[in-house]
């Protein structure tokens, strides 16, 4: 056989690597723009109920800066605020009243009863994503960190098992 010729064995070898680095990148450059949004004061958050579709789907995750400032708060904008004890909403802002701001989920048929106030407000909506909170809470869940990290000592270990080829590689 050539030495130019490859294998198949030798073109799986490099499938692997190069999926291998695109999956380490990929991770590296995900967790880079949270820190970087994390520093900018955007939080993420999952959207668990129907109130805003079609706008914002169920599972999708909203990104809410909590650096805007209540009082530049306009009708239209989508806002974040608390109710309850540990609860979320993200509803649009359909009046802005002296005592507050008037909400109403896009689906919903009627306003919130009570008014945003500055106490209860998180912050403005500034993009989603679509379906990736269903992911997160499968990633949260006790099967999800099992397989999580799972996943991270096989890319361990791919990283292992290729690192003596790659040293071969260099000496040819």
């Amino acid at each position: 056989m050539e030495k130019n010729q490859k294998t198949i064995a030798q073109y799986l070898i490099s499938f692997i690597r190069l999926l291998y680095e695109l999956i380490r990148w990929l991770i590296i450059l995900v967790a880079l723009l949270l820190i970087i949004l994390y520093i900018c004061g955007i939080r993420p958050f999952i959207v668990k109920s129907g109130s805003m579709e079609p706008t914002i789907m169920t599972g999708s995750i909203c990104f809410v800066n909590h650096h805007a400032k209540f009082s530049d708060t306009k009708t239209g904008d989508i806002i974040t605020f608390k109710f309850g004890e540990n609860d979320m909403a993200t509803h649009r802002a359909v009046a802005i009243e002296p005592n507050g701001i008037r909400t109403k989920g896009d689906a919903n048929e009627t306003e919130d009863a009570s008014l945003v106030t500055e106490a209860i407000f998180v912050g403005k909506t500034i993009f989603h994503i679509p379906k990736v909170g269903y992911l997160i809470m499968k990633l949260r869940s006790r099967n999800g960190i099992i397989m999580l990290i799972a996943f991270m000592i096989l890319l361990v270990l791919i990283g292992r098992l290729l690192e003596p080829q790659k040293q071969e590689d260099n000496e040819n």
